[in-house]
């Protein structure tokens, strides 16, 4: 089980959620993510690492409610617990000095 430390709306539909996941925190890089099942035989869902604290160890993740998973996992206020965190998971992203630049993403 995995602690939510907070859960914060920060656009409609849209929250900001620190979970407890030292392992994750200590070994993500840039570009990776987790998958999140929020009980016993809920759907499994990809969400990026927004940002970690290995210190704390705690991962931020940024999740849009679209659906029943995601509206059930943003649903889990602050000191209740997901299931499962898994990874992390993918090929970190290649970050090279090359002046400014800018990222642009959508779901």
């Amino acid at each position: 089980m995995f602690k939510v430390v907070s859960n914060e709306v920060i656009a409609p539909q849209v929250h900001r959620m620190v979970i407890e996941a030292p392992r994750v925190a200590s070994a993500r890089q840039p570009g990776q993510f987790v998958i999140v099942r929020h009980c016993e035989g809920d759907e499994r869902i990809p969400l990026t690492i927004a940002d970690a604290d290995a210190a704390s160890g705690t991962i931020t993740l940024i999740i849009q409610a679209v659906g029943d998973a995601t509206a059930e996992i943003v649903s889990t206020p602050a000191g209740g617990v997901i299931r499962d965190v898994a990874g992390p998971l993918g090929e970190p992203t290649e970050i090279e000095k090359w002046g400014k630049g800018v990222c642009v993403g959508g779901g």
